[in-house]
């Protein structure tokens, strides 16, 4: 259902779907709503009732990006991401901890399940080493070394604490790894404190030191809790731009899974949140309208390529320059782009042979009406890197990019968003998943049947 009007409830109703019952972890009936100037995810469970979760505080913008992506972005496009859960273990025990680390029994992924694995997938998948904390297994170079002979593209994340050392980072890197995405919350230990239950500051300017002298391309994963940290948005932006290195900074709105439950429930933040929290901290040099533009190209190559993405991750891109960054928007055209995208949506369902040649051109056009022939390249560059698998190594010097994100959790878990998800799992604890987003569900789920079960076993329910 689309933009049905509830009178009763002076709601819109953007569409009807099935999502997650944040209580009972079972999937129930939901409708994505607009009201009181707020887009909600509304489940209605028939044992827990109405739950409803926020999405959007600009109903305009998400609703015309919802259209717009469901009207180009094809079905049932094969995964080509995957996230590793390579341990449950970690070296930490940060407060906000999505992966639940160390709270269950569970066993490290076998290297003969990931080989087996990768065996029918094909090549040039993107492997996400993740855990809870990868760099806690001895055997991490090897499973790098494997997955780079057959063809993968590796990404490690991590907290940084094993790869201080700059030689022990150097033999992962010799092993094939490609990139790191590096848990950077900011500069202050304050915010540390809350996030990771420890100071960081130092111990982070060892691991920047570290990928910088080995060249590593880093992407900083700055987790924004609300009312904590959103000053530090910027300041992460603008020392990227001062350290070529950095090839991405990734804006992730803390959620309530894994050990960020309840104490944090008031403090979560949905993706779309950050583009507002980042348009003040810059004062807005990064625009929303902007973004909104740029997301629908980014949409449109998607489907133009037939990449397999999520509707809620937003990304948009920032020049590097000598005195800083500017905005995307001041090279590339993006006024003149976007009735051109409006056109490439309605082309597209009618051929796809000639819609394509037409968004690429108009792409390069909207490029040199601002002058910005290099970044036509760096265009090309990244539109090969979406088709061919995306590797942060490969792109250029030039480029920023950035992302807003969250990790799905039960409350905002939307079953026709997640069937799009950008990256599948392996795990031991629930097998392979195709959607990462119904991983996390699953094993909100899992965990959830194992504490009832050890609370009945102890007489306390």
């Amino acid at each position: 259902m689309t933009n049905a009007t509830d009178t009763d409830d002076k709601l819109t109703v953007l569409r009807t779907t099935r999502g997650t019952c944040p209580i009972c972890i079972e999937i129930v009936d939901a409708r994505l709503i607009v009201e009181g100037g707020r887009v909600l995810l509304e489940k209605s469970c028939p044992e827990h009732g109405k739950n409803r979760a926020l999405l959007s505080e600009s109903p305009e913008y998400f609703s015309e990006l919802l259209e717009f992506y469901h009207d180009i972005m094809p079905p049932d496009l094969p995964q080509r991401d995957f996230i590793l859960r390579l341990t449950a273990r970690c070296n930490m025990r940060c407060p906000i901890c999505l992966a639940s680390s160390d709270q269950f029994d569970e066993e490290d992924l076998p290297k003969e399940q990931l080989a087996a694995f990768l065996k029918g997938r094909g090549r040039r998948l993107k492997l996400d080493l993740m855990g809870a904390e990868p760099t806690v297994r001895d055997d991490l170079a090897e499973i790098i070394r494997m997955a780079d002979k057959g063809g993968h593209i590796t990404a490690l994340h991590t907290n940084g604490l094993e790869i201080t050392d700059p030689d022990r980072l150097k033999e992962l890197v010799d092993a094939g790894l490609k990139e790191v995405h590096l848990q950077f919350d900011g500069f202050e230990d304050e915010h540390n404190l809350v996030l990771r239950g420890r100071p960081m500051a130092e111990v982070r300017e060892k691991i920047l030191a570290s990928l910088e002298q080995n060249g590593v391309a880093t992407d900083l994963v700055v987790t924004i809790l609300r009312g904590l940290n959103e000053n530090q948005m910027e300041k992460v932006l603008t020392y990227a731009a001062e350290h070529p290195f950095v090839k991405e900074v990734f804006y992730l709105g803390c959620r309530r899974l894994g050990r960020a439950t309840d104490d944090f429930a008031d403090q979560v933040v949905a993706p779309d949140e950050l583009i507002d929290d980042l348009e003040r901290e810059t004062s807005g040099k990064i625009a929303r309208d902007d973004i909104r533009i740029f997301q629908k190209l980014y949409f449109s190559l998607l489907a133009a390529l037939r990449v397999r993405k999520c509707f809620y991750i937003h990304h948009y891109i920032v020049i590097r320059t000598r005195d800083g960054y500017r905005p995307l928007s001041q090279q590339m055209d993006l006024a003149y782009l976007e009735p051109r995208l409006e056109r490439f949506r309605r082309m597209v369902k009618r051929s796809r042979l000639l819609s394509v040649p037409y968004l690429l051109f108009h792409c390069g056009i909207s490029v040199l009406r601002k002058g910005g022939l290099t970044l036509l390249a760096d265009g090309v560059v990244l539109s090969l890197l979406l088709l061919l698998g995306f590797d942060l190594s490969r792109i250029k010097r030039r480029i920023i990019l950035i992302g807003f994100i969250s990790a799905c959790d039960p409350w905002i878990h939307d079953v026709e968003i997640s069937a799009n998800c950008g990256k599948g799992e392996v795990a031991t604890d629930i097998g392979v998943h195709e959607a990462g987003a119904d991983a996390n569900v699953e094993r909100e789920r899992v965990h959830l049947k194992a504490e009832t079960k050890s609370a009945r076993a102890h007489g306390l329910s």
